[in-house]
């Protein structure tokens, strides 16, 4: 079973859950739910989720990747 969710459509300071809070993407100004990676930040705006038999698989089919900024 696949689903597709589009954060785009959520208010901005929705709870997701197993997801996040919906915020607004620094780089392109749409909704999304931001997911942290070592480097980088990541908005993901539309995911497709896919229901497997051993568990659950998740990939970002929309998103931005913006460079975390260092506080000095």
């Amino acid at each position: 079973m696949v689903t597709l969710e589009d954060f785009t459509t959520l208010s901005r300071g929705s709870e997701v859950p197993l997801e996040g809070r919906v915020d607004r993407c620094p780089q392109c100004g749409r909704n999304g739910i931001e997911h942290a990676e070592p480097e980088r930040l990541l908005f993901v705006h539309v995911q497709e989720t896919d229901l497997l038999s051993d568990g659950m698989r998740t990939e970002p089919r929309d998103c931005c990747r913006v460079t975390k900024v260092a506080v000095a």
